[in-house]
């Protein structure tokens, strides 16, 4: 599609492409879910639920996820008359503290040998100035972006297991990592400030750091992708803009740019959907792999400098190096 007609659409989409109902029935499959107790997050756990997966919620908090469960397990009717056989388990991390991740990944590892997907859903927008991580991150860089890959490291032997469990249907094991059409704003021409990605040293509003940190995970997933396939593993790496939507993103934003955001927002609901067509449509195949998606489930393209970035300067390979240099001690 164009760039006009895609910008055009992302904020104002035609119907979903697939819904709840074209999901098939997921008994015996395990998927994890990071964000999963608000918003999108929510969402898409609640449509895997009622479909009978097996969902470990990554959170960092046991009483956001027991307030999740219980909220998806009261409504568990609403797709179906029988009541839903899924199972909800928490995986208690913080992206924010990179300590936290494998202590967390290794107690999973000793329930479950495969996931059949995964899903990089939870995200920071515009916390207050000044907030960073338990390792001095910026906040929105550090959670987004460092924290995932962090997490997408020690997940990747599962995922890939997953993969060969499903080696029937290939390409049905994928990893969605969740950006937006921020990726847009961010630093030119390849997404990342490379010089400075937090921001000590160099002027830039939340709102820029928090697109950043999206063109940093389309950079990831295109990385993901190219070592996937590679490694013949059949793995998907897709990523995607999931809509605007209302939920907790605009909490730290004052009350006139909440007030703004919800004029143009949707029912978290229809981005779940997003994220749903990006898990399970059997419009994307192995030859899909590293592909980006709009709402509420179509194909689309980040910005053209982005894409550039990555073809021509390599960029998704440099942004994977720097944090596997950075993080390697965790």
């Amino acid at each position: 599609m164009s760039l006009l007609w895609q910008t055009i659409t992302e904020v104002y989409p035609p119907g979903p492409t697939l819904t709840e109902k074209d999901v098939p029935d997921l008994s015996g499959k395990t998927y994890l879910v990071t964000g999963g107790t608000a918003g999108i997050g929510l969402e898409l756990v609640r449509i895997l639920f009622w479909k009978n997966a097996t969902v470990y919620i990554a959170a960092r908090s046991a009483d956001l996820f027991k307030q999740a469960s219980e909220d998806i397990m009261e409504n568990s009717a609403k797709f179906t008359k029988a009541p839903a056989l899924g199972r909800l388990e928490l995986v208690l991390l913080d992206l924010a503290d990179l300590t936290t991740i494998k202590p967390a990944v290794e107690e999973l590892k000793t329930k479950i040998g495969s996931l059949d997907s995964v899903w990089y859903n939870a995200g920071v927008m515009e916390p207050p100035e000044g907030s960073k991580t338990v390792q001095g991150y910026e906040l929105q860089w550090g959670v987004n972006v460092v924290g995932h890959y962090v997490l997408n490291r020690y997940l990747t032997p599962l995922i890939v297991e997953g993969a060969k469990k499903n080696a029937d249907t290939p390409g049905s094991t994928r990893v969605i990592w969740v950006a937006s059409d921020a990726n847009n704003f961010s630093p030119a021409p390849d997404g990342v400030n490379w010089d400075d990605p937090n921001f000590e040293k160099t002027e830039g509003s939340q709102f820029l750091k928090y697109s950043q940190s999206k063109a940093g995970d389309i950079l990831l997933s295109r990385e993901m992708a190219d070592q996937m396939k590679e490694k013949d593993t059949g793995v998907l790496s897709l990523s995607l803009n999931p809509g605007h939507l209302k939920s907790q993103l605009f909490r730290s934003m004052p009350p006139w740019r909440q007030k703004l955001a919800s004029v143009f927002s949707f029912d978290p609901r229809l981005g779940a959907l997003t994220e749903i067509f990006a898990g399970f449509s059997p419009q994307i195949t192995t030859e899909h792999n590293g592909a980006y998606f709009v709402p509420w489930g179509r194909f689309g393209s980040p910005r053209g400098t982005i894409v550039e970035g990555i073809e021509k300067r390599q960029t998704a390979t440099r942004l994977w190096g720097t944090l596997d240099n950075e993080t390697r001690m965790y």
